[in-house]
């Protein structure tokens, strides 16, 4: 018997050496002092044996796919909030208007600028027209000495000097579209519009406040469909794989790919996506940082949020299982009764596992989730225990549901009548088939599930 046992079997003997120095020890008793008990009724049920899939969770919180503050990038009074605080605004949706008199003055100045260098650019051209013919006059004429040398060098100078002044003039007709453009981006900027959709938080701008490009954020867009989660992966459940993959998309031999996405007690309807991983891992935390998308189409998800994120790590294979309420402790040890073929009590050191909930047959002939734990053994494996008692196969053992004290304390007595060698029958149980009722409140585990059969 393992050191679980060993206070109880030494107490166990002093009782059982005291009652033989009683008085009445003939009575009921045998030469060991040990009473006859009768069969203990105890629950049980048959050890569960599945493949479980291994989940793990971490935290993270939720923010938009997008995410931008909206800024004022003019001047000016502010005429008009349009949208709602915290309403949906699709993209290009008019969300303040500031006040545009200025601007349409300027776009009109800068109009009329505009106006006024093309004018000079078309009597820039008459001019330098004038003079190249002029050039191309006294080229003949010097020839024949009509005109003298002098007449055809001014001539030349003129024809260069217009060629100077038309294309400032044209240089200034650049300059004046450009102001004008500019003035007409600033005028554009007077209407603020939703630069994608998404919900749009509450403003504390007031109408006829003065607004500047400088100034604080009038309100924050963010894009929440779908959303983003931001979550940390120890880097001792990372492989090289993942490290070394090409994060625009997720290696297809990443372990964690899909994911669940725990609000609160809840999981969330719709499976999350993981869309990229850091190529570091931060020294400080030993982490990784994984981004994932979730679909939100009812907006149910706010950005801000902490959540948890779960996801599929690892499986074990033909995971023994028992009824989590089947446990018992003592000091820093959990341990199982099951009944041998003997109908004597076997205590089996167990190290639990992973919670799983099973749907589990119900009284009334339907099923109901029922919290069960994967447990394996601490000396060695349950199995091979199993067989020493002459338990073959482990699907074939009653594990005591109910009555696990009682097992105790006969397992307990029979370690003393061996001790003391007595003559009284081994103390033995009566299993009767456990039969699982739902209780009024239950709430399942979001830490593990089993692997579909």
């Amino acid at each position: 018997m393992s050191r679980m046992y060993t206070a109880a079997m030494v107490f166990a003997g002093v009782v059982a050496m005291s009652m033989a120095s009683c008085e009445d020890k003939g009575k009921g008793q045998n030469a060991g002092g040990l009473p006859p008990m009768p069969p203990a009724v105890v629950k049980t049920m048959k050890m569960h044996q599945q493949d479980v899939d291994l989940y793990s969770t971490w935290f993270g919180h939720l923010r938009g796919v997008e995410q931008a503050e909206i800024r004022p990038e003019v001047s000016g009074k502010l005429l008009r909030r349009v949208y709602k605080d915290g309403s949906l605004c699709q993209e290009g949706d008019v969300l303040f208007e500031i006040d545009p008199a200025s601007y349409k003055a300027a776009v009109a100045q800068a109009s009329a600028s505009l106006e006024a260098a093309k004018a000079a650019v078309m009597q820039a051209e008459a001019a330098n027209d004038q003079a190249r013919q002029d050039v191309e006059r006294y080229s003949g004429l010097v020839k024949s000495g009509s005109v003298s040398e002098k007449q055809y060098t001014d001539a030349l100078q003129a024809a260069r000097r217009s060629e100077a002044l038309l294309a400032a003039a044209r240089a200034q007709v650049q300059l004046s579209q450009a102001a004008l453009d500019n003035a007409t981006i600033n005028l554009d900027r007077c209407t603020i519009r939703a630069p994608f959709t998404g919900l749009a938080s509450a403003s504390s701008a007031s109408i006829g406040e003065l607004l500047s490009a400088s100034g604080p954020a009038l309100t924050t867009m963010s894009s929440i469909d779908p959303i983003r989660v931001d979550f940390v992966v120890p880097e001792k459940q990372m492989t090289s794989k993942v490290l070394d993959a090409n994060f625009d998309s997720v290696d297809q031999k990443s372990p964690i790919q899909e994911f669940d996405l725990i609000v609160g007690d809840s999981v969330y309807e719709h499976k999350g996506t993981v869309v990229a991983v850091d190529s570091q891992v931060n020294r400080n935390t030993g982490t990784v940082n994984f981004i994932g998308h979730v679909s939100n189409p009812q907006l149910k998800l706010r950005s801000g949020a902490a959540v948890r994120v779960r996801a599929k790590t690892g499986e074990l294979k033909d995971a023994l299982l028992v009824p989590s309420r089947a446990m018992l402790s003592s000091m820093n040890h959990r341990y199982i009764y099951v009944v041998a073929p003997d109908k004597t009590p076997i205590g089996i050191d167990v190290q639990p596992g992973v919670e799983v909930v099973l749907e589990m047959p119900n009284g009334d002939g339907s099923s109901a989730p029922m919290l069960m734990q994967v447990v394996t053994g601490t000396v060695k494996p349950i199995a091979e225990t199993l067989r020493e008692h002459g338990i073959e196969n482990a699907t074939d053992a009653e594990v005591v549901v109910e009555g696990s004290q009682m097992a105790q304390r006969y397992a307990q007595m029979n370690e003393t009548r061996k001790k003391l060698k007595a003559t009284v029958p081994a103390y033995v149980m009566s299993p009767e088939p456990f039969i699982y009722t739902l209780p009024t409140s239950t709430v399942p585990s979001v830490t593990s599930q089993t692997k579909a059969e």
